[in-house]
C-alpha cells in the first residue's frame, strides 16, 4: 500500500495497456477503485497518463464482465459451475495429451504479466506437450525482434534508457505514430526538440506524430528499406562509414547499397530526390541519429529485412549502441517487451532461451524436473497456428488466453471459419470478446488491478503490478485457471502452487543464465525501486544500456545481413491499403470499444483528390475489396495521406483484417502482411449498409498530473 491520501486507501500499480507502463495510484472504495492519480515517481512518465490510462476504470466493472464460466449448450453459451466447467476441459484435453497433443494449441497474448507468459508456455509444454503455441505478439515486434537477435543475439526494444532520446539530435520515426500509441513518450522528443534535434515523422501519412515532429517523409508503405539503403549508399559514398565494431557481413552490406543511388530511392518510395539528399545530409552531420521503428516498417512479408537495414545503417556508420543514438524498436502492447521474453513464444524458452538450443533445453528441463527430450521442439506461429484450426490433421482444440484474434489476425473472415471449425474453442477473458462469443468454453479470468506480478516496459524496465481488488464474482485469477486446466488435463505436476509468490520466485529462478535474466530480482527489491534486465543477481544494479559490443552471439561480433527485398513493385491501377491504430482506441478494441470516454468510430482515411476520382465525399459510404474480402466504410478526408494510400484502423471487428492477407508472411519473423494490402473502391449501394458515425477524432498527448508541462 501508498499511502498517499488520508481518506482512502491507495495501491501503487501499472497501466494496462501501451508498453510505456505509465505508474498511477489507485484510490479504492468497498473493493473498488473510485479514482486515478499519476505518480510523478514513475520512472518512465513522469506523472503523465494518457487518455485511456484515466479512462481505465470504466472496465473494472462493466456491465459486460463475465463473472461466471460459460458453456455452450445447444448452440448458446450458458452459465454453469466451475466444477461443470472444468469436466468439458477434462473432456476436452485428457484424451488429447495421451493420443496427440500437437492437436492441441494455445494462443497466449502481449498483455499477460511476466509470470502468466512464462506459466502458459510451461503449461503447453508440461501440460499439454504440444508444440503449438504462439501468441498475438506475433502481430506486433516480432520482425524488429528477429532482426535484432540476427544481428546481435539479443532483443531489447529499447537498448537505452527512455531519458536518452532526449539528447538525440536527429530523430527518424520509422512508420511510428507515438503521438497516439505511446503518447508519455511525447515528452521526451519535446526535450530533443528543445534542445535543437530535428525529429522526422517517415509515415505514408500524417500523422498526429508528423504533425508535431515538424519533418515529415511521406514514403510509400513498405519502402522504408530502400530509404536505409539509398541513406547507407550515401553515407559510403560520402566517406561516413565507421563501423561500431567488427562485424561479419559489412562489405556485403556495403556492396549492395551500391545500386541504391537517389533516383531509385525516389522512385521507389515515391518522393522526390532532393528530399531524400536532404535526409541523408541531416544524418550524415548528426552526432546521435536516433532511428525508432513502429509496425509502419515492420508489418510486412519483409519486415526483417526492413528492420535489418535500419539497424545496418545505424551499425555501419557507428552510431548503433551509442547513448542517444542508433536503433530501437517501439514495442506496443502492455507486456511486449515481457511477453516475447518468457516462454509463449513458440520457439521459445523463458529468459530468452531458444527452443532449438539443446542447452537451453537442457537448462530449462532441469528446472522443470523433466527430460529435455519431453520438451517439444518449436510449432506453429501465430498466423499459421490459426490456419491450422479445424483442419484435417491440424488444430482440434484451441486455448486462447488474453487475445481476440478474430479482429487482430490476418485474414479475419478466414480466421473466424477455421475457429468455428474447431472441435474445442477455451477463452479465458474477462471481457467476452469477439473471440469469446465462439468459444465452447469461456473461463472468467482476472484483469490487471485484480492481479499480482511483474511487467516489462518497452526500455527493458521491470515493475512490479500489484493486486488492488479481487475478481468479482465467480473470476479467477489467470494463473489459478491455468493450474486447474492442468489438472483437467491429468498433468498436475508443477502445477499446485500454494500461492502466487510462489510461482513468482519460481520464473525468477527459470529465467537465471538466460539472455532476459530476471534472477536477480524479487517482490521486494520491485518496492523499491524498477530496474533494466538482465539482473542476473541481487546486487546487479542492472542494465541500462544492452547493445554495447560485445555481443551474445558465438565469437562476441554482430553479424550484419544483407536484406533480402522483393522487386519494387510496378506501378498499380489500384491504391494500397494500410492499416493501424487510432489515439482512442487499443487492439482490438475489447476494452475501450466499451468505454464512453474513448469514443472512435471506424472509417477509411483517404486523400480529398482520391475521394474525387472515385466520385466520393466526405461520411458517404464505400466498399473496399482485396484479394481476401471486403468492407463497406464511411469516408473521411485526410489531406496528409499519399493519394495512393488508404488507412483503416484495425480496432473493429469487420473493418482491416477483413482485408488483410492470412498467407502473406515474413519468411523470418512469420509476420503478416498488415502494411501495404491491393485495394478497390466502389461507392456502396444504398442502403446495403449504413456507415457508422462519424467523430473526429485527434490524437492524443498524455494528460500530465497537474503542474507537470506536457506537450510539443
Amino acid at each position: 500500500m501508498v499511502a498517499t491520501s488520508p481518506y482512502l486507501p491507495t495501491v501503487r500499480t501499472t497501466c494496462p495497456y501501451c508498453a510505456v507502463q505509465c505508474n498511477f495510484d489507485l484510490h479504492l472504495e468497498d473493493n473498488l477503485p473510485v479514482r486515478i492519480t499519476p505518480t510523478r515517481e514513475c520512472p518512465v512518465a513522469h506523472g503523465t497518463v494518457c487518455k485511456k490510462g484515466l479512462a481505465a476504470l470504466h472496465d473494472v466493472r462493466h456491465p459486460d464482465r463475465l463473472t461466471q464460466p460459460l458453456l455452450r449448450k445447444g448452440g448458446e453459451l450458458v452459465a454453469v459451475s466451475w466444477t461443470e466447467a472444468l469436466a468439458y476441459a477434462r473432456e476436452a484435453l485428457a484424451p488429447a495429451v495421451q493420443s496427440c497433443p500437437d492437436a492441441t494449441g494455445v494462443f497466449g497474448s502481449g498483455s499477460l504479466t511476466n509470470e502468466k507468459t512464462y506459466l502458459l508456455g510451461k503449461f503447453a509444454r508440461l501440460a499439454l506437450r504440444t508444440a503449438n503455441i504462439d501468441y498475438n505478439g506475433r502481430y506486433c515486434m516480432a520482425s524488429a525482434s528477429t532482426a535484432l537477435n540476427r544481428t546481435v543475439g539479443y532483443d531489447r526494444g529499447l537498448g537505452f534508457p527512455l531519458e536518452d532520446i532526449g539528447t538525440s539530435d536527429l530523430i527518424l520515426l520509422v512508420g511510428a505514430n507515438i503521438a497516439e500509441t505511446l503518447p508519455p513518450i511525447m515528452q521526451y522528443l519535446k526535450a530533443a526538440r528543445d534542445r535543437g534535434a530535428l525529429i522526422y515523422a517517415i509515415d505514408p501519412r500524417a500523422t498526429t506524430t508528423a504533425k508535431v515532429a515538424g519533418q515529415h517523409l511521406a514514403i510509400r508503405p513498405g519502402s522504408d528499406a530502400a530509404l536505409a539503403l539509398g541513406v547507407l549508399h550515401l553515407m559510403k559514398i560520402w566517406g561516413r562509414i565507421r563501423p561500431t565494431a567488427p562485424a561479419h557481413g559489412m562489405a556485403e552490406v556495403l556492396w549492395q547499397a551500391e545500386a541504391y543511388r537517389p533516383a531509385r530511392v525516389a522512385r521507389e518510395c515515391g518522393v522526390s530526390e532532393a528530399e531524400i539528399m536532404t535526409l541523408a545530409q541531416r544524418y550524415a552531420a548528426a552526432q546521435r541519429p536516433l532511428i525508432l521503428t513502429g509496425r509502419g516498417a515492420e508489418q510486412h512479408a519483409h519486415g526483417t529485412d526492413t528492420v535489418q537495414a535500419l539497424i545496418n545503417l545505424a551499425f555501419l556508420t557507428g552510431h548503433f549502441g551509442k547513448p542517444g543514438a542508433g536503433y530501437g524498436t517501439l514495442t506496443g502492447q502492455g507486456n511486449g517487451q515481457g511477453g516475447r521474453e518468457h516462454g509463449q513464444k513458440t520457439d521459445q524458452l523463458p529468459g530468452a532461451r531458444s527452443l532449438r538450443n539443446p542447452e537451453h533445453r537442457a537448462e530449462m528441463a532441469q528446472v522443470w524436473g523433466c527430460l529435455p527430450g519431453d520438451l517439444p521442439q518449436p510449432g506453429l506461429s501465430a498466423q499459421e497456428l490459426l490456419n491450422a484450426c479445424g483442419q484435417p490433421g491440424g488444430i482440434e482444440t484451441l486455448i486462447v488466453l488474453g487475445a481476440n484474434p478474430v479482429v487482430s489476425a490476418a485474414g479475419a473472415r478466414q480466421v473466424t471459419e477455421r475457429l468455428k471449425a474447431l472441435k474445442h474453442l477455451i477463452v479465458i477473458d474477462f471481457l467476452p470478446s469477439e473471440t469469446a462469443q465462439l468459444a465452447t468454453l469461456v473461463l472468467p479470468g482476472s484483469m490487471w488491478c485484480e492481479e499480482e506480478g511483474t511487467t516489462t516496459n518497452l526500455e527493458g524496465r521491470v515493475q512490479r503490478r500489484r493486486k488492488a481488488i479481487t475478481a468479482p464474482g465467480g473470476a479467477r485469477e489467470d494463473w489459478r485457471i491455468l493450474c486447474d486446466l492442468a489438472q483437467a488435463a491429468g498433468r498436475p505436476e508443477g502445477f499446485t502452487y500454494s500461492t502466487f509468490r510462489e510461482l513468482q520466485d519460481e520464473f525468477f529462478r527459470a529465467t537465471r543464465g538466460g539472455q532476459a535474466d530476471y534472477s536477480g530480482l524479487s517482490a521486494e527489491r520491485l518496492d523499491r525501486a524498477s530496474v533494466q534486465w538482465p539482473v542476473p543477481h541481487p546486487d546487479s544494479p542492472g542494465t541500462p544500456y544492452a547493445y554495447a559490443p560485445t555481443y551474445p552471439t558465438p565469437d562476441r561480433l554482430a553479424t550484419l545481413h544483407v536484406p533480402q527485398l522483393p522487386p519494387p513493385a510496378a506501378p498499380r491501377l489500384t491504391l494500397t491499403l494500410t492499416t493501424g491504430r487510432l489515439g482512442n482506441q487499443y487492439q482490438s478494441g475489447s476494452q475501450t470499444r466499451r468505454n464512453p470516454a474513448l469514443r472512435a468510430d471506424a472509417a477509411v482515411q483517404m486523400h480529398p483528390d482520391t475521394a474525387r476520382e472515385h466520385g466520393l465525399r466526405a461520411g458517404e459510404p464505400v466498399t473496399l475489396r482485396t484479394a481476401h474480402g471486403e468492407t463497406t466504410l464511411p469516408v473521411l478526408l485526410a489531406p496528409g495521406i499519399r493519394p495512393d494510400t488508404v488507412f483503416v484502423p484495425f480496432h473493429w471487428p469487420g473493418t482491416a483484417n477483413l482485408l488483410t492477407s492470412p498467407e502473406s508472411l515474413d519468411p523470418l519473423s512469420r509476420m503478416p502482411a498488415f502494411k501495404a494490402t491491393a485495394v478497390t473502391l466502389h461507392p456502396a449501394v444504398v442502403g446495403a449498409r449504413e456507415p457508422a458515425p462519424i467523430r473526429d477524432t485527434p490524437g492524443e498527448i498524455a494528460t500530465p498530473h497537474p503542474g507537470v508541462v506536457m506537450g510539443m
